[in-house]
């Protein structure tokens, strides 16, 4: 067993990637999954936002008085002098995240342009434009004025005061606003999901580091060639490798997976006995992926600082693939496309089909076991192509000694 305690000293002696990769990103992945509303939209009660506004009203009309009435009952108005220090303050200071300013003659413009077919008179409006609430009432405010013109056109012997009021009753209209609940199983359950599904970038950056670490240094070519000729044969060497580079990758899984069944006890007691042991057995398949790939990455020869780089890229990537950073649906098609090539892909579609399992039957349990086959078809290609690899590399080694030999 000295290879495999010696290949083991490799990845202890780097603590740091161990505490960075699988320590800290865990933390992360609990952070963020703890900050989530699951379990909160069941109970609560839809609110609108109510935007802080300002009206500087240089008209006094019926239309003008009506259009500051209708946003009041959509935010909260702060009143603001007319000045231009005052409304330069009142956005950059965030006193204010919409001013709209009504010009002199404003409302009778309107229904002059109304009964003409003319151009309807602008508002002067001031607004952040890192923050949407100011575009959304700027929107509201045309959308408003929009039906105050239409019913002006109408009905042209209408006064301002009842074209307020109309507009001011059409915009109160609005649509019922409920919650609803996405997926299966209970809305708390979802956050132990999301955990795994943050382990994506975990597992990912976390092996392959450690494990391309032990697999590079264990196949620097001195050293390769030394362990050829020394009495350990050649399979228990490979074999006590495997089990090191195997060691190293069981326990970043039982640290990730142990983490977020202990912090997230109350959501893992919502999910079924069967479906959680469904989860942790996906959870393990995946993490055999990364485990391919750092085993390839020692074959190549890569250097640590590469397998730092690479393991970190892979993460990134696979977990975006994967929904996790964006939510699938959002990407676009073609990104969607290319995601069915990414083992993340397969593996949160099995996590969420997982979570929703009432049942173990056949009909059920086959798709979710496709995405596992379809895990372990990605840790097989990667593993061949890691051996084949090996192999080129070990004929080259024996090719370069024979030759050396019949020099001497």
């Amino acid at each position: 067993m000295q290879v495999f305690k010696a290949a083991l000293r490799v990845v202890l002696r780097h603590p740091l990637y161990l505490l960075v990769y699988a320590v800290f990103l865990s933390f992360m992945g609990v952070l963020m999954a703890s900050s989530l509303p699951f379990g909160e939209a069941e109970d609560a009660e839809f609110v609108g936002h109510r935007t802080r506004f300002s009206v500087i009203d240089r008209d006094g009309s019926d239309l003008s008085q009506g259009l500051a009435a209708f946003l009041g009952e959509r935010g909260e108005e702060v009143p603001l002098e007319d000045t231009p220090i005052a409304l330069q303050d009142a956005v950059a200071k965030g006193q204010s995240g919409y001013v709209v300013i009504v010009p002199e003659g404003f409302g009778q413009a309107l229904m002059d342009a109304a009964a003409t077919g003319g151009d309807v008179p602008e508002l002067e409006t001031v607004y952040s434009y890192y923050s949407l609430e100011g575009n959304l009432m700027d929107q509201e405010v045309n959308e408003y004025l929009g039906v105050a013109r239409a019913y002006a056109g109408l009905l042209p012997d209408a006064s301002q005061a009842d074209v307020a009021a109309h507009a001011g009753e059409t915009m109160a209209s609005s649509a019922s606003v409920g919650t609803v609940q996405l997926g299966g199983g209970s809305s708390e359950a979802q956050r132990f999901v999301f955990y795994l599904d943050w382990g994506t970038y975990t597992l990912f950056a976390s092996i392959i580091v450690c494990v391309g670490l032990l697999m590079g240094t264990i196949n620097r070519t001195d050293l390769h060639r030394r362990n050829l000729v020394s009495p350990v044969p050649s399979l228990t060497y490979n074999l006590q490798v495997a089990a090191a580079a195997l060691l190293v990758m069981a326990a970043v899984w039982l640290w990730a997976v142990g983490l977020g069944l202990v912090v997230f006890s109350e959501s893992v007691a919502q999910i079924g006995g069967f479906a959680l042991a469904l989860m942790l057995v996906l959870t393990f398949a995946f993490a055999t992926v990364p485990l391919s790939i750092g085993f390839l990455l020692g074959q190549l020869g890569v250097g640590e600082f590469a397998s730092n780089a690479i393991g970190n890229i892979a993460g990134m990537v696979v977990s975006f693939l994967g929904g996790v950073w964006i939510s699938f649906d959002l990407l676009d098609p073609a990104v969607q496309t290319v995601a069915h090539f990414s083992p993340a892909y397969w593996y949160t579609s099995a996590l969420q089909k997982a979570v929703e399992l009432e049942a173990p039957t056949p009909e059920a349990l086959g798709p979710i076991l496709g995405d596992m086959g379809v895990l372990l078809l990605f840790t097989a290609a990667i593993f061949a192509i890691a051996l084949v690899i090996g192999r080129v590399r070990v004929q080259s080694a024996e090719a370069g000694g024979n030759a050396a030999a019949s020099r001497s």
